[in-house]
């Protein structure tokens, strides 16, 4: 909600207040003037109220009456505040825009300065009018008062933008909620019906009578269950993708996320191998066979043990989704030990028990992909966000994904980084071991080999 404005006699109420120890001369006054236009347009948030603060500095600092116009949505200039005890009266100026060189503008017995948008090209937000006639000194004064008014809108504004994007993505917020994240809810449900349906068509083919060789319907018969064994398996197919790109949605667009203004964990214990990297390694192995790569699990590594983490189980998987996603399009062919060409994806893990310090052990886990090394000028960058190494700069990509790999692993307490052993690029992150209760070493990890 944007902050509500006050009346003038308590802006003026206020200004004579902070004015009552200021003495001085007429070059002292006008410092105070400019000072107290930036403490109290800062002090009071709404433009409502700057507006009318840059008609009652002058005339309660420096005893001259004021007005500002504003121009409005059309380009014209309205009248919006005035101390002027002569009334509304209209001026009329000359073409409403920001004059280069700026100067004080003289019209029937009042003064005038442009307050100009600040940049490279400015624009006019208003004009501030002086109803006397101005010395050198006192035109001066007032042009660096326009700029300090045009400064001061500007922060108004951009406090009003952002207000309305703040409503804007909480309103967003909302109807994700209630119309993406529900629905998922509903999807879930009929994918679990349709596969007890399926289940239940199998059992009674399989309870129904030898079909017969003179008997007509015996092609359609034979063909059955192989239909539905096919469906069965399009339905768990099309499930799991479902249940991968609903853990995405839900974990990306957490409500707790906007209202935080980042990353809200959700931390359970999570089963590396089963429930993290095996699930986004089943969604892209048709991406890397197309591509024409191997997907092999690094030498030592014992792919019957699973590792537990604590983690954000929706966060962490997008992580690895974001690493072979780069795998995908960054593999190279290289030649082997064995001198064969070939595209290599590898993945696997190891302890590392002094990851984080004495007795703070923690789990390394890597992706490797074959291809050339990386340039090393640009390694202390790769995590950076938007960043795009200088020997992809050809494929096609935005340079976010290894930041938010930065990112979410940061936000578990872990690190990330690349390595090179020929002809492998190794990403890793190392996380922290969980505190586990049965182990004769607090926090210890289950060996990953």
């Amino acid at each position: 909600m944007p902050p509500p404005p006050h009346d003038r006699k308590h802006l003026k109420a206020h200004l004579l207040e902070r004015l009552a120890s200021a003495h001085g001369d007429d070059h002292t006054m006008r410092s105070t003037a400019l000072t107290l236009l930036y403490e109290t347009g800062l002090e009071f948030e709404s433009l409502r109220d700057l507006k009318s603060l840059c008609v009652l500095v002058p005339d309660v600092c420096l005893g001259t009456a004021a007005s500002l116009y504003m121009r409005g949505p059309k380009g014209t200039l309205r009248l919006r505040r005035t101390t002027n005890i002569q009334g509304n009266a209209l001026l009329t100026f000359p073409e409403p825009v920001c004059p280069a060189p700026e100067s004080v503008i003289r019209l029937q017995g009042a003064s005038a300065v442009f307050i100009c948008e600040p940049g490279p090209e400015p624009k006019l937000l208003g004009v501030l009018c002086l109803h006397k006639d101005l010395d050198p000194a006192e035109e001066t004064f007032y042009l660096r008062y326009a700029h300090s008014a045009a400064r001061l809108m500007a922060v108004k504004q951009i406090a009003i933008s952002n207000r309305q994007r703040l409503t804007f993505i909480n309103s967003l917020v909302r109807d994700i909620g209630h119309n993406v994240i529900v629905p998922n809810m509903h999807f879930k449900l009929l994918f679990l019906q349709m596969e007890k349906h399926i289940e239940r068509l199998a059992h009674k083919l399989e309870a129904l009578v030898p079909v017969r060789g003179d008997s007509p319907d015996r092609d359609i018969r034979r063909e059955l269950p192989e239909l539905v064994k096919e469906l069965g398996s399009k339905q768990k197919s099309i499930s799991r993708r479902f249940q991968l790109s609903s853990l995405f949605l839900e974990s990306l667009l957490r409500r707790s996320h906007f209202e935080k203004g980042r990353y809200e964990l959700q931390l359970r214990p999570c089963k590396f191998k089963s429930e993290v990297f095996e699930p986004q390694l089943e969604r892209f192995r048709p991406l890397l066979s197309t591509h024409g790569i191997t997907i092999r699990v690094a030498p030592d590594v014992r792919i019957d043990e699973d590792v537990t983490l604590e983690a954000d189980l929706g966060l962490i998987s997008q992580v690895f989704a974001n690493l072979l996603a780069n795998a995908v399009k960054y593999t190279v062919a290289m030649p082997g030990e064995s001198g064969r060409t070939q595209k290599l994806v590898q993945y696997g893990w190891e302890s590392a028990p002094q990851a984080f310090g004495p007795g703070q052990p923690g789990i390394k886990l890597f992706v490797s992909t074959t291809g050339h090394e990386i340039p090393r000028q640009d390694w202390p960058q790769l995590f950076d966000a938007d960043f795009r190494c200088s020997a992809t700069e050809n494929v096609e990509g935005s340079g976010h994904g290894l930041f938010f790999v930065k990112q979410i692993v940061e936000l578990h307490n872990g690190r990330v980084g690349y390595t090179y052993a020929a002809p492998l690029n190794i990403f890793h992150i190392t996380l922290p071991c969980p505190k586990n209760p049965a182990s004769t070493e607090p926090g210890s990890c289950p060996s990953p080999s």
